[in-house]
């Protein structure tokens, strides 16, 4: 009777006790809102209108540097391509007309064949006198500037696309309006023809443009369209022995690697020791005013962030 009477007040507490935590284990637990947490992740994701705005940057910048190139190369150089340009419509054009004319003179071909290397020597286009090739470059020059002129208004569309957004996900005034200028500073230049000027322009909106991805998480530190700005306007302010200039920017570019390295991965040590050797290569290249080693150091400058974003795109992958 006694051990009954223990049991009963003993063990009974225990076997509830482990009767309800086996029930509490079998209850099904309350899941996360997988659909939740996915759309707060994508909200925190820089958005498409953003990516679109930056795509439309690179394609005028691109097309700039191509019409900026192309007039740096040696007069007898654009003379050349423009004749050769010349001689190949001319040919396309009598190939057309043999064409047509060609089922009628079948018959009379015998007496004929002895006027082929005539018709080759007839058929080169001749020389282009001075005022003809200014006048054909600036045609050539002038269709450039009208496709751009459309690329830029696909530029203000853009920018006009995520404006709106960058409100609601407050940016500040002042980087809007930083934007907003450079980019009214590009199409003036644009209008204008001036392929070196509206190059400075266009490079100024990647100084400007890191202000809208800091608003979001992504996987490309901001901070490297920074750098891009800084490499690519040293490189222009050299080409016009603007040393001056150059070395003001070099303080700049400085000023934002110190700020971005120790937001780099460790697994980017080999690229960081590259990038700061390339640096200081470009610092002295910019003391001993040398516009070709400027060039050079930057064009590596550019691809070692090119390597940087690329291995912070597959570390957030």
């Amino acid at each position: 009777m006694n051990i009954s009477k223990f049991i009963y007040r003993y063990m009974a507490p225990v076997l509830i006790i482990l009767s309800l935590l086996s029930i509490a284990s079998c209850s099904p637990q309350k899941k996360p809102d997988l659909e939740k947490v996915r759309k707060e992740e994508e909200e925190k994701k820089p958005p498409d209108e953003l990516d679109k705005l930056k795509e439309s940057i690179e394609k005028v910048e691109k097309a700039l540097e191509a019409v900026h190139e192309e007039g740096k190369k040696p007069m007898f150089i654009q003379q050349e391509k423009i004749e050769k340009q010349a001689s190949e419509g001319d040919k396309k054009k009598e190939e057309e007309q043999g064409g047509q004319s060609g089922g009628g003179e079948s018959g009379g071909g015998g007496g004929s064949g002895g006027g082929g290397g005539e018709e080759k020597q007839q058929s080169q286009a001749p020389k282009l006198t001075p005022e003809q090739l200014a006048l054909k470059l600036e045609q050539e020059k002038y269709k450039k500037f009208e496709s751009i002129k459309k690329d830029i208004l696909e530029l203000h569309s853009s920018w006009n696309s995520y404006e709106a957004k960058a409100i609601s996900d407050f940016a500040m005034q002042t980087a809007i309006n930083d934007f907003e200028s450079s980019l009214n500073n590009l199409t003036r230049t644009v209008e204008a023809q001036d392929a070196y000027q509206s190059l400075l322009e266009v490079n100024q909106l990647y100084k400007y443009l890191p202000d809208f991805y800091m608003l979001y998480e992504s996987k490309i530190p901001p901070d490297l369209d920074r750098l891009r700005f800084a490499a690519k306007k040293i490189k222009l302010l050299s080409e016009k022995q603007e040393f001056t200039g150059a070395n003001d920017v070099l303080l700049y570019f400085e000023s934002v690697w110190m700020a971005a390295r120790p937001k780099l991965k460790s697994n980017n040590a080999e690229i960081v020791s590259k990038f700061e050797f390339a640096f200081a290569d470009l610092k002295n290249a910019v003391i001993a005013k040398n516009d070709m080693i400027v060039e050079a150091k930057t064009e590596v400058l550019l691809k070692l962030t090119d390597e940087i974003e690329k291995a912070a795109e597959k570390a957030g992958e």
